[in-house]
């Protein structure tokens, strides 16, 4: 994907594309950003022939403008390292996105001010490959002559002929144009409201995998996007058919003990499936209920039933994961009772019963040990937030013990006032620390200690191999769908 920044100088062109850089970078994404004068081909040319060489001529062509067949020359070497560099990129950085800040069209105008056209490469410029999102930046020219007279010698004149012939050429060539009279964040925000929609779909449902994208919109002060409006409703129309279904089904069935483990939509954020904690006699029941009746708009899928789990799908609605405990595989770190029982959980939406914001940052840090390895930006505001050590060392001893080594780190991380990279991942000896731990875990029957080593092995190698995933692809796992 190639976004391109174009405009008469003073119009704020790298200062906005690296701000437009910053945010896709939060977002997740790779960035490739290249400025105007950062050749491919040409600059082995430069070196070949010499830099001072280069510059004493760049000088003569500019400041003099002395007439010289190398000069006219000039524009179609240009013309072809730009257009091979677009090819690169279209070929082989198809999953990166790269801001271009200028493109053909500003050394077009370049040499035409110059007086270096001919009619061939001036139609070789006008002609050249169009990007995915092209955006002309421009300000009026006394404002575009006051941020460069320090720098520039140009009088007011250049910037109003300047102005007027870059705003002729986004006619004729139908790019969008932006004035950049107005703060950054706006400018900012008017752009990526002007991304084409599969470039803007593309940068929500990375924002989305990444479980950023609010925090993102937020800190950059970003206006509420109609596309993400829009998926966010239809997101919310399936949640709420699920809340539906589990308030009307339990309550036929007289499921009375259950609670909802559901942190992520708080923050805008859906996600993909909906946890429901129950007791062991009440999932019999529910699973023994769903396989009689036949009902077209659910589906019951029992991959993981010697877990004591089954995936409930809802027409049109957001799939159940319902359990009989928290752990990993079969192992019972906190059973129904320990929430159920002591009524860890706040009922909310529909009135249904949601597990509370203690136990949540439990369940988080339990799967960032024992799951993920790392943490996303909302998990760790979450945990700032929430995270309560005493509440678990009361209530959960064995759990406190069992994550000690995780805790320290957490705690330290938690206290972080600079900002850190996220996805924060967990160090792989604190991770290591914590499973030794669990090889001697025998409460709530925690399995052998030879299972445990396979089960480790198998998990550090899936870490190990999201995390080198990660450093080459930039792709964190557990990614949801999200189809703009």
């Amino acid at each position: 994907m190639i976004i391109v920044f174009m405009g008469n100088d003073g119009s704020g062109k790298t200062t906005i594309a690296k701000g437009l850089v910053n945010i896709l970078r939060e977002l997740g994404f790779n960035i490739i950003y290249k400025h105007e004068y950062e050749y491919t081909i040409l600059k082995s040319l430069f070196k070949f022939i010499g830099i001072k060489k280069i510059e004493s001529e760049r000088k003569k062509m500019l400041v003099k403008k002395r007439k010289s067949w190398k000069y006219y020359l000039w524009p179609f070497l240009v013309s072809l390292d730009v257009s091979l560099s677009y090819v690169y990129f279209k070929l082989f950085k198809k999953k990166e996105i790269v801001i271009l800040d200028r493109y053909l069209f500003d050394h077009y105008m370049s040499f035409k001010y110059l007086g270096y056209l001919t009619k061939f490469s001036e139609w070789l410029f006008l002609h050249s490959p169009k990007p995915d999102a092209m955006f002309l930046l421009w300000v009026e020219p006394e404002i575009a002559y006051l941020r460069k007279k320090e720098t520039h010698r140009y009088g007011i004149d250049f910037y109003v002929q300047q102005t007027r012939e870059y705003l002729k050429l986004s006619k004729d060539q139908g790019i969008k144009t932006i004035n950049t009279n107005k703060p950054i964040k706006e400018t900012i925000n008017e752009i990526i409201k002007a991304l084409p929609a599969d470039v803007l779909a593309l940068i929500l449902k990375r924002g989305m995998q990444n479980k950023v994208l609010f925090s993102v919109i937020e800190k950059n002060g970003i206006t509420p996007l109609r596309q993400l409006r829009i998926k966010l409703l239809n997101e919310r129309k399936k949640l709420e058919k699920t809340f539906t279904f589990i308030e009307d089904f339990f309550e036929k069935n007289k499921v009375t003990l259950y609670a909802i483990i559901k942190t992520s939509y708080q923050y805008g954020w859906i996600g993909n499936d909906v946890d429901v904690l129950v007791s062991n006699n009440e999932f019999n029941k529910i699973v023994n209920r769903l396989k009689k009746i036949n009902a077209p708009n659910v589906i019951l899928e029992q991959r993981f039933m010697k877990k004591r789990k089954v995936d409930i799908k809802v027409l049109e609605g957001i799939p159940i994961d319902l359990h009989s405990y928290v752990g990993w595989r079969n192992v019972v770190f906190i059973s129904p009772d320990d929430i159920l029982n002591h009524n860890y959980f706040v009922k909310k939406e529909n009135n249904l019963c949601f597990v509370n914001e203690k136990i949540n940052s439990i369940i988080i840090m339990i799967t960032h040990v024992f799951e993920k390895g790392f943490i996303t930006l909302n998990e760790y505001k979450f945990l700032k937030k929430w995270f309560d050590e005493s509440f678990l060392h009361n209530n959960f001893p064995h759990l406190y013990n069992l994550l000690s080594v995780y805790i320290s780190w957490i705690k330290n991380a938690l206290m972080k006032k600079q900002s850190l990279s996220y996805p924060l991942f967990v160090p792989i000896d604190i991770i290591v620390g914590c499973y030794l731990k669990l090889l001697f875990y025998s409460k709530n029957n925690a399995g052998n200690v030879l299972w445990k080593i396979k089960a480790f092995i198998r998990d550090m190698s899936f870490m190990i191999f999201w995390r080198m995933r990660y450093l080459i692809k930039n792709k964190l796992p557990f990614e949801v769908n999200f189809n703009g």
